[in-house]
């Protein structure tokens, strides 16, 4: 397996507060199966998890030289999962922000509650800027429906659910939701968005409950494995048909 959103790199945000920390939950994921992760601390302002990119080029760096001096066998890349505000270029203008591995692939967060007014207009512009966005754990928001996911699925935009989600650890609503979004194939990821080693949920478990929603176990694999290697090689992640009331959509326009 694969990881596309994970809050390993320590002393960023509210995930890994050490590096012994970081390295404590790297030891489990590889027990669980997982070859690579990527990392995705918070970029939030309102929370002042804001180091630039040099600070967790620094830690990153460090945490890679202790996986080597342990012999752990992961893959590890650098990223960051960004809560949108209308200062995003700027963000990316001046190197306080990474998109996924040095790819044109961005990692975006939407308000829990509430709607952004501006949300539509920036999302178009990165794509016109060749950014590609995905939009974590789209069954977490309150205040945005399946339509909307729609709307941005057709224009180009990606979304990644979280694993915790399958299996009730965001609620019943937050349940519901991401089983639904499967069912229409608007999910392209699945990932563990991780802070602690108690995040963890078995290999078998998440198989298991993917392919009893989605009865396709090329989409399982593509969901927890290959999209996000694509993701890695920077490489085009090609669209699913959208199943929803018998019509087929498509994710991108051809």
């Amino acid at each position: 397996m694969k990881d596309i959103h994970s809050h390993i790199l320590y002393e960023i945000d509210d995930g890994s507060e050490s590096i012994e920390e970081s390295i404590s939950i790297i030891k489990q994921a590889i027990k669980n199966n997982y070859t690579d992760i990527i990392l995705t601390p918070h970029y939030r302002k309102r929370q002042n998890y804001t180091k630039n990119n040099k600070v967790k080029q620094e830690r990153f760096n460090k945490l890679l030289e202790k996986v080597k001096q342990e012999n752990l066998n992961i893959n590890l890349y650098l990223g960051n999962e960004i809560t949108i505000d209308e200062d995003l270029f700027y963000y990316l203008k001046t190197n306080q922000v990474l998109t996924l591995n040095n790819s044109r692939y961005i990692l975006l967060e939407l308000p829990f509650v509430g709607r952004l007014d501006y949300l539509d207009e920036l999302l178009l512009e990165l794509l016109e800027k060749e950014y590609i966005p995905i939009i974590p754990h789209p069954e977490r928001y309150i205040d945005y429906k399946k339509e909307d996911f729609i709307k941005w699925s057709k224009l180009g935009i990606l979304f990644q659910g979280n694993i915790e989600s399958l299996f009730g650890g965001y609620g019943k609503r937050s349940k519901n939701k991401l089983e639904s979004l499967l069912k229409c194939h608007l999910i392209s990821f699945m990932g563990s968005d991780i802070h602690d080693c108690s995040y963890f949920t078995y290999e078998r478990d998440i198989k298991g409950k993917l392919e009893e929603l989605l009865d396709d176990k090329d989409m399982v694999l593509d969901l927890i494995d290959k999209n996000i290697e694509k993701v890695i090689k920077n490489e085009e992640i090609k669209p699913y048909e959208l199943i929803l009331e018998k019509k087929k959509f498509y994710l991108f326009n051809k």
